[in-house]
């Protein structure tokens, strides 16, 4: 027996696994939740590689030739966040998004957050490694890399994209951006940045079941503005890598996500 989450969407056994349904007037789609996160998974599996591979060669990267390459990777992250940042955003729901998101997450301290789980994961290492920094610090490579993979406009886009209508593309394509990147970022910030991919992996799996789940909500206008805003946010990352800015990002992550509530209500107030 399924049980019913609304017009739209059931939830019951396929296959001896759990499965969406999605319901519109016309057809029924089955979508098996393993197949819904597959995308995720190859992206978050890219990103440990990446990670591995930069550890392998950290002990042939000096200070000085690590701080450079990372200052070469933060031009790339400005361009691919200029590039999402080109979609068609509208001023008003992405200014009132960031407002609204920032607030939020300064509340919730979210950069405290994320940091204090590689802080702990950095102290249960240094026990285990007996305080040996061969492989550098957890926090600051996991919280860099974190931050990098998960915001702007691949991460949000591919993971609806994933949920929507089971197309793996942007994800995977995002996750041979993420190896490369992640290996001279491993290589100068230590250990955490393989892990970065565990993080991903959860985040890019909630992002499309929930997709998955609520597909008739996010319309081409939310997706649109959520895109330009993760863009904004990766921008940022950007400019701290470059060692112009030292913003808390983690704390804007919120931001990526308001449209969901704004759009809809824009759209009721003043038509947009």
């Amino acid at each position: 027996m399924l049980a019913c989450l609304g017009p739209w969407l059931a939830l019951g056994p396929y296959n001896g696994g759990a499965a969406w349904l999605y319901v519109t007037g016309e057809a029924t789609i089955e979508k098996d939740m393993g197949m819904v996160i597959f995308g995720a998974l190859i992206n978050g599996l890219e990103a440990f590689v990446g990670g591995i591979l930069g550890l392998v060669f950290r002990r042939w990267v000096s200070d000085d030739l690590g701080d450079f390459l990372l200052k070469g990777q933060g031009l790339c992250v400005i361009l691919v966040a200029v590039q999402g940042m080109a979609g068609e955003g509208n001023i008003s729901v992405v200014t009132l998004a960031v407002a609204i998101g920032a607030a939020l997450g300064y509340a919730l301290d979210l950069d405290r957050a994320i940091r204090r789980l590689g802080d702990w994961v950095q102290s249960r290492l240094d026990a285990l490694l007996a305080g040996s920094e061969r492989f550098g610090s957890f926090s600051e490579g996991f919280v860099t890399s974190t931050l990098f993979t998960c915001t702007g406009a691949m991460a949000i886009v591919g993971s609806l994209e994933s949920g929507l209508s089971l197309d793996h593309s942007t994800l995977i394509a995002k996750g041979v951006i993420d190896l490369v990147v992640c290996i001279p970022m491993a290589a100068t910030m230590g250990i955490g940045v393989p892990f970065c991919g565990v993080s991903l992996l959860v985040y890019e799996s909630v992002l499309s079941l929930a997709a998955s789940a609520l597909g008739p909500l996010l319309t081409d206008m939310v997706i649109a503005q959520m895109s330009v805003t993760g863009s904004m946010l990766l921008f940022a990352v950007g400019t701290n890598l470059l060692g112009v800015t030292d913003i808390k990002v983690a704390n804007l992550l919120p931001a990526a996500f308001m449209p969901i509530v704004l759009v809809p209500i824009m759209q009721l107030v003043v038509g947009i």
